[in-house]
């Protein structure tokens, strides 16, 4: 089984670039900015500023992968 661990902070970025399409844009065109303006634990803004998609959904799933790929 395949499992995901709780980051409450990638959640709240994910949830945020869902309902503000401001927030969303400069996610999906600019991860690395996007996510500097936001005060998270290193390793998540690291695992947020590495993706690059161009919908919102592409995106989750590739934090999902790179979450996966993070577990010990």
């Amino acid at each position: 089984m395949n499992f995901v661990p709780n980051r409450p902070a990638i959640s709240n970025v994910l949830i945020k670039a869902s309902a503000n399409v401001a927030f969303r844009a400069r996610l999906l065109t600019n991860p690395q900015a996007a996510v500097a303006e936001l005060n998270l634990p290193p390793e998540d803004a690291e695992i947020l500023a590495g993706v690059q998609a161009l919908t919102l959904p592409e995106y989750a799933r590739q934090v999902k992968v790179r979450l996966m790929a993070h577990q010990f």
